[in-house]
């Protein structure tokens, strides 16, 4: 999981559609009565054919490297519009398009309407889904715990392993509470390191030699006098490949110094091609 881009935007005529929805769920007298009309009102207009929702899953592609990954997982197809801040618990967040990312279903169901954050009162982590908090009481003031890509870095709290085991980890050297998010973000919800999940650290481990034959290709062509379009194509290439993280992973680690560790070979290929660290 990669922080999304943050200049893609509907136009806004469709962000004033999405406004009006939310006003029709904001007019209801009740927190409960805003939570049914949240949830029967996007089950509506979330559909293929409704143009505002049309609309909001071009820019939602776009955002996943217009390869419609799911931006959790990165390796299946994203076909649900996801809310991160569960429409259940935050009815007036149901139609705010800063609220949604594209997700698969296998990621999307599991992680549902589990939610916490870190209760403003007391600083704690409150689960929110019940039977921690109850369902007719809107949820307390206080910071999400997951990891929000679209307005933060994930790999600011997790490391994913190149090593051996392609697995996350919180980052070496965060604090407690940041440590804390990544645990719950990675391995509580999103479930990234569960052996059930096992095909998706494989599929990390085979985007490592995916990413690392593509770089090979560009540093043997650009050696050869390949002409420059030839040399974008690569780069587009790696660019939307599936598991965008582990080629962050990859420049991250040469930066540290520690790439060699890994991959030697790898490495020389960014020493010979620095600019491949803004690819």
């Amino acid at each position: 999981m990669i922080q999304l881009p943050s200049a893609i935007t509907p136009p806004q005529a469709i962000l004033d559609q999405l406004n009006a929805f939310q006003s029709i769920v904001n007019a209801e007298e009740t927190y409960e009565l805003k939570r049914q009309k949240a949830k029967s009102l996007f089950k509506s207009k979330n559909t293929k054919t409704n143009p505002a929702f049309k609309e909001v899953r071009k820019h939602l592609t776009e955002m996943c490297n217009s390869t419609r990954r799911c931006v959790y997982c990165e390796d299946s197809v994203a076909n649900q519009v996801e809310h991160i801040y569960p429409k259940d618990f935050y009815p007036e967040k149901c139609f705010d398009w800063e609220n949604y990312v594209y997700a698969c279903g296998p990621c999307n169901g599991p992680k549902n309407n589990q939610f916490a954050i870190f209760n403003a009162a007391s600083g704690d982590l409150q689960r929110i889904n019940p039977p921690h908090w109850p369902n007719d009481t809107p949820p307390p003031n206080g910071k999400p715990v997951l990891i929000n890509p679209r307005i933060e870095n994930p790999l600011d709290f997790a490391i994913l392993d190149l090593k051996d085991t392609f697995l996350f980890f919180p980052l070496p050297g965060i604090n407690e509470r940041d440590a804390l998010r990544a645990e719950y973000t990675f391995n509580e919800i999103l479930k990234m390191n569960e052996p059930d999940r096992e095909m998706l650290r494989q599929a990390r481990e085979n985007a490592f030699g995916n990413f690392k034959d593509a770089f090979y290709s560009f540093i043997r062509r650009e050696e050869d006098g390949a002409p420059a379009e030839k040399l974008e194509r690569i780069i587009s290439r790696i660019k939307k490949e599936n598991h965008q993280t582990v080629w962050k992973e990859m420049q991250r680690w040469h930066s540290w110094g520690i790439l060699k560790e890994v991959d030697d070979e790898l490495n020389d290929y960014f020493i010979q091609k620095p600019a491949a660290l803004a690819w």
